[in-house]
């Protein structure tokens, strides 16, 4: 965790970064409210986007560093959401045989769970984060300020990766997290927005319960840091963080769809899963789809069960004829078995 900063506001921001060496700001063009953190530094704008989460992003990203004279001393710093900081690490990992970057996290999702653990990937065609690396930032700043102008789709799509690593983890923090975004969407059914002084839409104010919110993101933070320092290139315990994510990742191949929204979809088809295999209750998912739809966030796939199977079989985590499936069998339990893609189809028919 010394490497995570978590704060509400910006003011230590600029204390980590490095005075020696030349700084590159690769920033999403939706966030010139954030320039004024950055305006001693080089600002290099992109536009994000999954269709520009490709090899073409980053050697666009590559010519700009070479035209303004990025060395192999250089530091970049993305700063945006999840998008930014995979096309940010990755073309740091390889930009002259890489270079040191760091990131600020400026979605929910990004700040529980896109920007850590090292990560660093782009999308082949349609299929998400085939090309990647694992390097590590040297740091992340997390300001629970930059949340408050994020439209409210984009907030709960983080949600859904919060409430992920609390199935995987903590029963405690997935009550308290469960509970708190319950409450927050209805705040906003209530007054229009997540801040306090919502009802005039002044972005000004802070986010109800922000100190909640803070903590709750410093113990997700806490919850994958430990992850990924036991386990740093996912050859065991660090496959749990896929939970969710193997629909997921079929489910946005087939449909346009938020990441957190397929995650939240996710998480409960694999709730289902479990039940059917006799490996959880009927109750758990029932729980689990009730909580996510309090928040606001989508518990049915849009997509059939048929062209998920399809998807599914050219997942990375296919061997032969079976796939590996992250399954909860109860709040803070989950299991990695093998189910083959047979039974699997057998089971679909009724999930979708």
């Amino acid at each position: 965790m010394n490497k995570i900063h978590i704060s509400e506001d910006f003011r230590r921001l600029g204390s980590l970064i490095p005075q020696s060496s030349k700084v590159f700001v690769i920033i999403d063009n939706n966030l010139k409210q954030f320039y004024k953190y950055f305006e001693r530094f080089e600002i290099i704008e992109i536009h994000t986007s999954e269709k520009e989460k490709t090899l073409a992003t980053v050697e666009t990203l590559t010519g700009q560093l070479l035209a303004r004279g990025a060395d192999r001393n250089c530091f970049l710093i993305g700063v945006g959401g999840g998008i930014l900081t995979d096309l940010c690490g990755f073309t740091a990992s390889v930009y002259k045989r890489g270079v040191k970057f760091a990131f600020v996290p400026t979605t929910l999702l990004a700040q529980a769970d896109a920007s850590i653990g090292g990560k660093n990937g782009v999308n082949f065609h349609s299929y998400k984060n085939m090309i990647g690396t694992i390097t590590q930032p040297e740091w992340i700043y997390e300001c629970t300020d930059a949340l408050k102008t994020l439209p409210p789709r984009e907030f709960r799509a983080g949600i859904a990766e919060v409430l992920k690593t609390f199935i995987l983890f903590d029963q405690e923090y997935y009550g308290k997290a469960a509970a708190y975004f319950a409450e927050l969407e209805a705040f906003r059914n209530r007054y229009g927005s997540y801040c306090t002084d919502g009802i005039s839409g002044n972005a000004e104010g802070r986010i109800f319960g922000q100190e909640i919110l803070t903590d709750i993101i410093r113990k997700t933070a806490v919850c994958k840091c430990g992850v990924v320092e036991r386990d740093p290139f996912e050859k065991g315990e660090r496959r749990l963080l896929n939970l969710g994510h193997t629909f997921a990742h079929a489910i946005e191949k087939n449909c346009t769809i938020m990441h957190g929204e397929a995650v939240a979809i996710g998480l409960v088809l694999a709730a289902r899963i479990s039940a059917a295999l006799g490996m959880a209750p009927e109750s758990l998912a029932r729980k689990i789809e009730t909580d996510l739809e309090k928040t606001g966030l989508p518990v049915r796939s849009p997509v059939a069960a048929g062209q998920l199977l399809e998807a599914l079989e050219k997942d990375k985590k296919v061997d032969g004829n079976n796939i590996h499936f992250i399954l909860p069998q109860a709040i803070g339990k989950v299991t990695d078995t093998i189910i083959s893609l047979k039974t699997l189809e057998d089971i679909s028919r009724d999930l979708c």
